[in-house]
């Protein structure tokens, strides 16, 4: 029996909202703010431009298919060791995207347990052909969809990018007006036109051309309409300001041909006549074509607009584990458990992202949200409830003024990740950005404000872009109380274009006297798509700070601490007890056709000391000392049976400091269904104990996920796995089985300003005609009615 739409609907949101909230959810970090942080999208016409953000620095490795697939896996490796350490306690992480489903995107979701690294994959309803690239900014990626059909003109920049421009000056000619495109215009794209006519003219004001030309490119690639006259002068002079006079001659031409009469016609002859430098926009009205109002009338009313954009879901994690231990130098116990029973996890994550964002011609910004609440089953447990992120957003367009206030994560200007305080950015030039930061480190996003009286404050340089090189130099100092805990200068130094992507970081205490970190990651991707990639890692591990002291020590705190022992004691030991990591890695991705892919790395590291985790910081790893080395091979296929399948093959190899471990791991992505997919998974694996530790050991582990998107709004996951381990050790032989499974849902929300009343839409007969009563001066007393909220 068939359901109407409506009760369809009423189900939705019923089974949707019991779940999330009557039930509670645990570790598979679903929607949490750990490592993605968001997603946004730009539609242009004929491309959509996908960023999606992280919250740690990250280095593109690979991806695949290379372009042209219904699932786009993307391999990238964190940049800072002890995040990709951190990565591994998670399973899958996910990110919202405003209204993604008009681009095709169905779900974009992190998986960190796979052999060559993490994987960002992007799920659409259907095969479209698309373009990929890291940002320049180390901490995005930018997937270009053209939809279909391939475009050469739809390229991985996002708009804001640093990179607007090929390197050392060769400018972007971008689509030619002669290319606009014909028919007619929709209300949507009249509406962001006019937003992006704004921040052209503010980027000219500015003396940012490089932001303008990219801004009114986009605004010439669509049918003609009331701001095209204005855009096509402005592109003319942003070139000029460019020192591009071949381009502006030709962007004048082009006008005069198209424009021939009016005061802006004028204007342009002049400036054709002689190609001279414009000191300022025109201030003279424009005459639009085809008997059009002139553009001066068409000036933004101050409205605002608006869209938010979240999820919401609800995970029930299992884990369960039986061991049996013979030992055959001991007599049998008939009363010990055969099967020792153990829950390691029993436990529901229930959790909540949202964005709400807003933009008009004096400020844009964001309200962002997302947190969790742990409930665990056991006696005796208690509920965790965290907030990952909680930040207002504020971007003040006429002084070029940013503002974040709240619980946010940074990773430039030496602040290490997640912080409570607050971030002031200010770019007077275009080639110029001054931040101040301040606030107080939050480790855990259950931790609350100002846990433990910890705070820092800092300021950093920005310069660039110049010949695809930017920079930042930056001091900070931090503070437990009154104790000097870390004092630190330091530069991050990034290259892009659009084949090569590196970076670089040196940190200095000078507090300690020092050397913190001296970091370099980079990616070059060849003219045959196949990728090299690499990093070296020179670091102290944790950074330098007093608090290191109290390693291996029975105090909880530095003031404790001084009770016993002068602050030079304090120092000399945060030096002695930090150790110093250094590794290299090195990566090769080749694609061998268009279904076929092979990629391997090999990484060694080092560690000066050991590292044993302690309550100070339960998110160090123990590591031991001395080299260990690390293999990856991995090969990938897709379309061998029908049509978006996916087939993964990988072997990994690892010499530690007393085993050496083998890994066979094949995982499968088969669509049974436009709305079912399966993905069963098998990983095999052997131990060996050496340098005097008596080891053999053997693992197997099948699982098995199903997806089922049961709406575009709702998706259904159920993944169930089960491990078995045979060891033997000195003789003792044990054999353990642990039972993995995880069910839950999620349901994404999306609301905009972007949609009119029909009363609105039948007063002004054609969508451009309702946008321009809005954006008009309406000095005819003329009445617009207000834009309808819509939501799905």
């Amino acid at each position: 029996m068939k359901c109407t739409a409506a009760y369809r609907r009423i189900l939705i949101l019923a089974v949707a909202g019991v779940t999330v909230f009557a039930l509670r959810s645990a570790s598979a970090q679903p929607v949490v703010d750990q490592a993605l942080s968001d997603a946004q999208l730009v539609s242009q016409k004929g491309c959509t431009l996908l960023k999606v953000n992280f919250n740690i620095r990250i280095r593109y490795a690979s991806h695949f298919p290379i372009s042209r697939g219904d699932e786009l896996r993307i391999t990238v490796n964190p940049i800072d060791h002890n995040q990709a350490a951190a990565l591994l306690t998670l399973k899958r992480e996910a990110a919202t995207v405003p209204d993604g489903k008009r681009a095709g995107i169905k779900a974009i979701d992190l998986e960190t347990q796979n052999p060559t690294g993490p994987v960002l994959r992007i799920l659409f309803d259907r095969p479209v052909a698309y373009q990929v690239a890291p940002n320049s900014d180390t901490q995005s990626i930018v997937v270009a969809i053209a939809g279909a059909k391939p475009s050469t003109a739809c390229k991985p920049v996002f708009p804001g990018s640093t990179f607007t421009t090929p390197p050392f000056g060769g400018g972007s000619t971008g689509t030619r007006p002669m290319d606009r495109s014909v028919g007619r215009i929709s209300d949507a794209d009249l509406r962001a036109i006019a937003a992006w006519a704004d921040e052209a003219r503010s980027a000219l004001r500015k003396n940012n051309p490089g932001g303008a030309i990219q801004l009114l490119t986009k605004i010439l690639r669509y049918p003609e309409n009331q701001y095209s006259a204005e855009a096509q002068e402005l592109l003319g002079l942003a070139r000029q300001k460019s020192g591009q006079p071949g381009e502006a001659r030709a962007e004048y031409e082009d006008y005069l041909r198209r424009y021939p009469n009016g005061e802006g016609s004028e204007r342009v002859r002049q400036r054709l006549a002689g190609i001279v430098t414009a000191t300022g926009e025109p201030n003279a009205p424009l005459h639009s074509p085809n008997g059009q109002p002139s553009a001066d009338k068409f000036t933004p009313s101050r409205e605002t607009t608006w869209t938010l954009v979240g999820s919401a879901s609800a995970f029930y994690i299992r884990d369960d584990s039986f061991r049996s231990v013979r030992d055959p130098t001991v007599a049998p116990d008939p009363t010990a458990d055969p099967d020792a029973h153990r829950v390691h996890q029993n436990a529901m994550l229930s959790s909540l992202d949202f964005t709400a964002a807003w933009n008009n011609d004096q400020t844009k910004g964001k309200i962002r949200f997302s947190g969790s609440e742990e409930h665990r089953f056991e006696p005796y447990s208690k509920d965790l409830a965290g907030v990952a992120a909680l930040f207002v957003d504020t971007l003040v367009k006429d002084w070029n003024l940013r503002s974040v206030i709240g619980r946010q994560t940074v990773n430039t200007d030496g602040v290490l990740g997640r912080f409570d305080g607050a971030l002031l950015s200010w770019q007077p030039l275009s080639m110029l950005r001054i931040d101040v930061v301040g606030g107080s480190p939050a480790l855990s996003r259950f931790d609350l404000p100002f846990k433990n009286e910890k705070y820092f404050y800092g300021a950093g340089v920005g310069l660039g872009p110049f010949a695809g090189f930017e920079t930042t130099l930056y001091a900070i100092e931090q503070r437990d109380r009154s104790v000097l805990d870390r004092q630190a200068v330091g530069s991050d130094v990034r290259y892009f274009d659009e084949n090569k992507f590196a970076f670089g970081n040196i940190d200095y205490d000078v507090h300690f006297q020092r050397l913190n970190a001296a970091i370099f990651s980079g990616s070059w991707i060849l003219p045959d798509k196949s990728t090299i990639y690499g990093g070296a890692d020179y670091r102290r591990t944790p950074y330098l700070s007093t608090w290191n002291a109290l390693f291996n020590q029975p105090f909880t705190t530095l003031y404790d601490m001084l009770r016993f022992q002068s602050s030079e004691q304090l120092l000399q030991l945060a030096r002695d007890q930090t150790p110093i990591y250094k590794s290299a890695m090195l990566g090769f991705s080749y694609p061998i056709t268009d279904k076929l892919q092979v990629s391997a790395d090999a990484t060694v590291v080092n560690l000066t000391q050991p590292i044993t985790p302690i309550g100070l910081d339960p998110a160090l790893a123990t590591l031991p000392a001395g080299n260990e080395y690390y293999y990856a091979a991995q090969l990938i296929s897709n379309n061998i049976v029908r049509d978006g399948d996916m087939y993964i093959a990988a072997l990994r190899y690892s010499q530690l400091a007393t085993s050496n471990r083998y890994v066979l791991d094949f995982n499968t992505r088969f669509p049974l269904t436009p709305d079912w997919r399966l993905s069963p998974r098998l990983r095999l694996g052997y131990a060996r104990g050496h340098h005097g530790v008596d080891l053999t050991e053997y693992t197997v582990l099948p699982s098995l996920l199903l997806n089922y998107f049961w709406t575009r709004d709702l998706s259904l996951e159920f993944e169930v796995g089960v491990q078995w381990t045979s060891a033997q050790q000195y003789g003792i032989s044990s054999r353990d089985t642990e039972l993995m499974a995880t069910v839950g849902l999620r349901y994404d929300f999306y609301s905009d300003s972007s949609t009119k009343p029909d009363d609105v839409k039948a007063k002004f007969g054609a969508p451009a005609a309702a946008a321009l009563c809005r954006y008009s001066a309406r000095p005819e007393s003329g009445n617009c009615a207000s834009p309808q909220t819509v939501s799905r």
